[in-house]
């Protein structure tokens, strides 16, 4: 990925902003559609979520409009209503108004305001080893996802994020789990595309374990038994539940006149056994800010070469379910890295002949024998290749 595209005014104050939150501890997510039956109603400039302790969890909407007038006592009301709908905890309204009335307005509707004058604090800051969303965005955009017809996989990260507003449920896990799936295997099968799917399954796995982070906070004090069984149950049945699957399945039976059968994933016990872990429920809020940073760092790094020991628990899980071989997923990236290596060792030696070539040319008599086997070692010496005696 390159980081060349300049970023408009407001597309630079949302992405300092984010970085303000991220600082803040928060797991930020910019730009997410908030959709219905496919349909993108609106967009929530940045989303929030924040884990207070084990019990509470923190979802807040900001809108950010950084214009000369930006209609301030409008967005106020535009946003209380956007936290009213997605049931969040509070919202916020970051605007280049720096008027006092602005902050009373905001403090009766529930509203946090950003002003002007704390906006130009964060304008000479810069945003220091990570991706802007646009930049992101542009990467996914030269790749067609054949899963979805006549998108590319903007569309699948796009899916992917509006999950984060209103399906951080068991639904929203399943789905998300999906997409997953997809980048896996993508990072499999197209050694050219590995790089970016590689970052797709940091970002979607961050995802994945926000969603499950706040289905847990409500099961969080029940025993083990009890909380593997409610686990269960929705990574079987999804939202409904046992009780509303079987619901439907009898009014199947009724219409079609004969036994309909659910069939259980039975893989699913690996995710069921893993997520209902109370001291691995503790920790998936920092391990999903830790993978969103390795989705958007500038520095790619390999699964490999993650230095956290801890992230590649949750990444042997999904390999597990996923049934792709741990050692198969992990020794892809030596070989693409000795693929690279090779490369440059044979470009390095193509110019090295061609340099010799020159050089022979113009000066027949004078050729260095030593120094052209001495260079040719040192070359061949990058990429760890052995030459035959």
């Amino acid at each position: 990925m390159e980081n060349q595209q300049k970023l408009f005014k407001g597309e630079l104050m949302e992405e300092l902003l984010r970085n303000y939150f991220l600082s803040l501890g928060y797991y930020v997510v910019r730009g997410v559609k908030f959709q219905y039956q496919d349909f993108d109603v609106s967009d929530i400039d940045l989303y929030l979520y924040g884990r207070a302790s084990s019990l509470t969890r923190e979802r807040i909407n900001v809108d950010i409009k950084n214009k000369k007038s930006p209609q301030v006592f409008e967005r106020i009301i535009w946003a209380n209503g956007v936290m009213k709908l997605l049931g969040f905890d509070s919202c916020i309204v970051a605007t280049t108004d720096e008027k006092p009335v602005i902050h009373s307005f905001g403090q009766l509707h529930n509203t946090v305001i950003l002003d002007g004058s704390f906006l130009s604090k964060l304008r000479g800051k810069e945003i220091i080893d990570r991706f802007s969303e646009e930049e992101l965005l542009a990467e996914l955009s030269k790749h067609k996802s054949y899963k979805t017809y006549n998108k590319d996989w903007r569309y699948l990260y796009e899916n992917s994020k509006s999950k984060l507003l209103n399906e951080q449920d068991y639904s929203g896990f399943n789905s998300t789990l999906i997409l997953l799936k997809y980048f896996v295997e993508k990072s499999l099968v197209d050694v050219q595309k590995a790089e970016i799917a590689t970052r797709m399954i940091y970002i979607l796995l961050s995802h994945l374990l926000v969603i499950m982070d706040f289905i847990l906070k409500d099961i969080a004090f029940l025993d083990t038994s009890i909380r593997m069984k409610r686990i269960s149950e929705g990574l079987n049945y999804g939202n409904l539940g046992k009780d509303g699957v079987n619901k439907i399945i009898e009014i199947a039976y009724q219409i079609a006149g004969k036994n309909v059968v659910f069939s259980h994933q039975t893989n699913l016990d690996i995710l069921i056994e893993y997520f209902s872990k109370l001291e691995i429920s503790k920790k998936m809020y920092s391990w999903a800010k830790e993978f969103e940073t390795l989705g958007y760092s500038k520095t790619f790094t390999n699964p490999n070469l993650i230095e956290n020991i801890g992230l590649k628990g949750p990444l042997f899980v999904i390999l597990d379910y996923m049934n792709i071989e741990r050692r198969k997923f992990f020794n892809q990236y030596e070989n693409a890295k000795s693929s690279k290596e090779n490369e440059i060792v044979n470009d390095d030696l193509k110019s090295l002949n061609e340099k010799t070539k020159t050089e022979f040319e113009g000066n027949e008599n004078n050729i260095d024998d030593s120094k052209i086997i001495k260079d040719s070692k040192e070359i061949v010496g990058k990429g760890n290749v052995r030459t035959k005696k």
